[in-house]
């Protein structure tokens, strides 16, 4: 079996699991197994970048294919702004993860806080499991999805962490120094890509229908005035307000318009 082909039938065989959200029974996989998924991995990040088609659509590409090599459901690319991680991307191929997601997507992580800010610390692949202590409210969320176990590891470039990704699995994962090797080696690799495309990284949070929504919010109109001037129903234009508080991290309308306005996002 050749080395593409090798990385479909694995990225093939993860995706038959996310049909189902009943955990599954934990197994440390054997040796041919974990050497397989490391090279269905080095496979996925080499054919995401290689035809990386746009910033969303790649970072999208990216993450699955990371999460389905090493049998993972969810995954989020995570990045610095200022002292603390922000999620820049949420990739899921499993159900009963939504209200992770949106913890997720409120989240802003400290160094060395939960998993992302631990690698993002210690500037190495780390990993959490069901015994890992104290357990945040976010994971409490996975782990009553069916969730047990993650591994994160930094994107670097010229010793710095430009990035983090994490990766979701129902089983706890074995991260073993050869795994780790791995996972460090694609650090690099997406280090060097990323420290290249800055503007990857600093794409805008909102969408350009949730800037314009905000904007109106702004300047005071009520829900259905808002509705009526972008011709869209009163329901459409609460979604795109809901759907901006969760990617900016806060929980009101004013929360939203003043963080979009230093942002720069809104005038």
């Amino acid at each position: 079996m050749g080395a593409k082909e090798l990385g479909k039938g694995r990225a093939a065989h993860a995706a038959r699991g996310f049909a189902s959200a009943e955990p599954r029974v934990s197994r440390h996989p054997t040796v041919g197994e974990q050497a397989e998924r490391e090279l269905a991995a080095h496979i996925a990040v080499a054919e995401a970048l290689e035809a990386w088609p746009d910033a969303e659509k790649g970072i999208a590409n990216l993450l699955a294919g990371l999460a389905e090599a090493l049998d993972c459901e969810a995954a989020v690319l995570w990045v610095p702004r200022g002292d603390r991680l922000r999620p820049r991307a949420f990739w899921q191929g499993a159900a009963g993860l939504a209200e992770f997601k949106v913890m997720t997507l409120t989240s802003r992580l400290p160094r060395g806080v939960e998993l992302p800010g631990l690698a993002w610390q210690r500037l190495e692949p780390s990993r959490r499991t069901t015994a890992d202590r104290p357990s945040p409210p976010r994971w409490r969320a996975a782990h009553a999805a069916g969730f047990h176990g993650a591994i994160a590891f930094p994107a670097i470039s010229a010793g710095e962490g430009i990035a983090v990704i994490e990766l979701v699995s129902r089983d706890e994962p074995e991260l073993t120094e050869r795994l780790k090797r791995s996972l460090a080696a694609i650090g690099y690799v997406l280090g060097d890509f990323l420290a290249h495309r800055r503007g990857i990284l600093d794409e805008q949070v909102i969408t350009e229908r949730q800037v314009e929504v905000l904007e109106l919010a702004a300047r005071g109109l009520s829900l259905g005035e808002i509705a009526e001037r972008l011709v869209v129903s009163p329901s459409t234009v609460k979604t795109h307000l809901a759907n901006s508080y969760a990617r900016l991290g806060v929980r009101n309308r004013a929360a939203a318009v003043a963080e979009a306005m230093r942002r720069g996002s809104v005038d």
